[in-house]
Formats: structure tokens, C-alpha cells, sequence
């Protein structure tokens, strides 16, 4: 079924109220006219953007940079959220291969 054009971030609430509710990607995607990958892709995409503003990562605007630049505040913001995702996984890393995190590095 074709579907008029709709930029597809405008309906993620929708789905994510839908798949709450316990409807199938399959369901979800009939009713929005979608596939199911792409209600797949969707939701993997608004997880992973939700899981980056929850560690204190600031986006920026898609699309060619602006004549500014980002505020020093904003910068340091990302890099900090960088830094400490960078942490977690080494710390991850040296756990799973049977080291022990020294926490006097921190």
C-alpha cells in the first residue's frame, strides 16, 4: 500500500505507543503504511538516540555546518559523554577478559 511521504521521526511516538500496547512491527507497519523493517529501523534508531541524550550526549543539527561553531559548553558537554562512554566500555572490555578495574585510575 503506498503512503504519502511523512518523515518517518514525526510518527515515532505512535509506534512506540503501539508497541506498548503489544502490536507486531508486521501490525504497526499496516497501519502507517510501512514495512516491517523499516518500523524495525525506526525504533532502533529513536532507541539508540534515546540511549545517547541519556548519557549526556548533546546532538547537532544534521545537514551542512553552520559559519558558528558549536558553543565552547556544548563541545566540552560531548566530549565529556564521549569520554565516559569510552571509560565504560574499557571497563567492560577488561571485565569480560578476566582483569580487574583499578578504581584508584579513576
Amino acid at each position: 500500500m503506498p503512503r504519502k511521504y511523512t518523515k518517518v521521526e514525526c510518527i515515532a511516538d505512535e509506534v512506540f505507543k503501539l508497541k506498548e500496547a503489544g502490536r507486531t512491527n508486521r501490525e504497526i507497519g499496516e497501519i502507517f503504511g510501512l514495512t516491517k523493517d523499516q518500523v524495525k529501523q525506526l525504533a532502533k534508531r529513536q532507541r539508540r538516540k534515546q540511549r545517547l541524550l541519556a548519557n549526556g550526549y548533546v546532538s547537532r543539527p544534521k545537514g551542512r555546518p553552520r559559519k558558528t561553531e558549536a558553543t565552547e559548553e556544548t563541545r566540552q558537554k560531548n566530549e565529556l559523554a564521549q569520554l565516559r562512554m569510552q571509560v565504560e566500555l574499557l571497563q567492560n572490555f577488561l571485565s569480560e577478559a578476566g582483569m580487574r578495574w583499578n578504581s584508584s585510575i579513576e
